[in-house]
């Protein structure tokens, strides 16, 4: 079978003692292709020279939503948060991705979140309409992250045109799953698809024509508690056929095939 790990994070702490056991993990479980994200300039320069060292790793370059909008607070707030907030300007980080957008797969991790730092829409939505405008000119997908801000983050790329979306871990009522399919978008399952419920009705619901896989790794474990990483990805695969009815390769087929029209590979 031909895996795909649409998002990852393999820039994360939790992989940096193993992090060759894990790529080789995932290339035995059948997977072709790991695209980890960036979420600010670090971590973009970083998920760069993973995908050279790496044969089966990709890049997205991405600037996480409350990154993108720490330059105008006072104090973003670690407490809940999963990591340190990078201060930076938007603009030269946008210039920068498009210095390099020969050696990035998609535009990504991106969006809207109203969850971490809520009320801050007028601060966020500018600067995800911006990037929107700079995937359309190079011609990228966008992997979305949407948290709390599904409607809204639909409703601005609907407005922007934007065509080439992968709406990671979405978590959307029914209705809008549904819009994200009317308009030809992606949605991806990840590992946790094992024990919420929302996942596996994403997956009975939207046409295996625009299902895709991930692991948001480290995040979104099989199981609760455990670092989850790409080769998680297999089991997932399972998950989706069981649901559907179908046969496992079958599935892993289609889903690879998805990844070919989005990303290009």
């Amino acid at each position: 079978m031909r895996l795909i790990d649409a998002h990852m994070h393999l820039d994360h702490e939790r992989f940096e003692k193993d992090i060759d056991e894990v790529v080789d993990r995932a290339r035995d479980a059948g997977l072709k292709v790991v695209i980890t994200s960036g979420v600010n300039p670090s971590s973009n320069r970083t998920v760069l020279e993973l995908s050279k060292k790496y044969d089966i790793v990709k890049c997205s370059f991405g600037i996480y939503p409350v990154d993108a909008i720490s330059n105008q607070l006072e104090d973003v707030g670690e407490e809940g948060y999963m990591r340190h907030v990078e201060k930076f300007d938007v603009d030269s980080e946008l210039e920068w991705i498009e210095e390099h957008k020969a050696e990035c797969i998609a535009i990504g991790e991106v969006g809207l979140d109203f969850k971490i730092v809520p009320g801050t829409e007028n601060l966020q939505e500018p600067i995800f309409r911006k990037i929107i405008r700079l995937a359309k000119k190079l011609d990228k997908p966008i992997v979305i992250h949407s948290r709390k801000a599904e409607l809204r983050a639909i409703e601005i790329m609907e407005e922007e045109g934007a065509d080439k979306v992968l709406m990671h871990c979405f978590s959307g009522k029914k209705s809008l799953i549904k819009r994200c399919v009317d308009n030809g978008w992606f949605l991806s399952i990840p590992a946790v698809i094992t024990r919420l419920l929302h996942f596996q009705m994403m997956a009975e619901i939207v046409p295996l024509n625009n299902l895709m896989t991930e692991t948001d790794a480290p995040y979104l474990a099989r199981v609760a508690g455990e670092r989850s990483e790409p080769a998680d990805v297999f089991g997932t695969i399972g998950e989706i056929a069981k649901i559907k009815g179908l046969d496992e390769k079958e599935v892993a087929e289609q889903i690879f095939n998805n990844a070919e029209r989005l990303f290009g590979i």
